[in-house]
């Protein structure tokens, strides 16, 4: 009886070893299901960050060709805008614009502001910096087509001058205060369209 009881003993002190290696494998393995979990339910959140702020920066960038439009449209149409040697494709003539230095630019613009209550600006909580470059090639004059709302004939012609344009634009939107490079996000839009050239 004596002799049996130290083998179990015995039997038992060395499974003691093994028993505490199962537990500590059995804890890591919740851990790392724990923080696998954790990561994934984050993933979404980042995801729709990622997806707001994109579609952030698209509809900036429609807002950048429109505001380039009606520049050209108070000033009197593209050729009372002088040409620009500085595009980034080269061409006989072209036009420049940098729509964010425009005075409208603010009155459409809301910035945020600080509460209580925080008040979300246009483009969110946070106070989003964007610069924008808009440039005008490959005229047609007269524009192609007939324009819509223009008059086909008759004895009174109206004297607006319209042509067709390929305008491509580019924009880089960041958090302020952020770094461009690690925070900025770009969007490209090229499209073909009917502006005022003279009136």
């Amino acid at each position: 009886m004596v002799n049996t009881s130290i083998a179990r003993s015995r039997r038992r002190s060395r499974e003691r070893g093994a028993a505490v290696f199962i537990v500590v494998l059995v804890i890591t393995m919740l851990t790392a299901i724990g923080l696998f979990a954790a990561h994934a339910a984050t993933l979404s959140t980042i995801a729709s960050g990622h997806e707001r702020r994109m579609t952030q920066t698209h509809y900036l960038t429609e807002y950048a060709m429109q505001l380039a439009i009606a520049e050209i449209e108070q000033k009197g149409g593209l050729e009372m805008i002088p040409r620009s040697t500085s595009c980034s494709v080269i061409t006989d003539e072209c036009w420049s614009l940098l729509p964010h230095t425009f005075n409208a630019t603010e009155a459409l613009l809301e910035p945020p502001a600080a509460g209580p209550p925080e008040t979300p600006g246009s483009l969110g909580r946070a106070d989003v910096q964007w610069i924008a470059k808009v440039e005008i090639t490959d005229k047609i004059r007269p524009a192609i087509g007939n324009r819509a709302g223009s008059d086909m004939g008759g004895p009174n012609p109206v004297s607006v001058d319209y042509c067709t344009v390929t305008m491509s634009a580019r924009l880089i939107a960041w958090p302020d205060g952020s770094a461009i490079a690690t925070a900025g996000s770009q969007e490209s839009m090229s499209v073909v369209a009917d502006i005022l050239c003279s009136k």
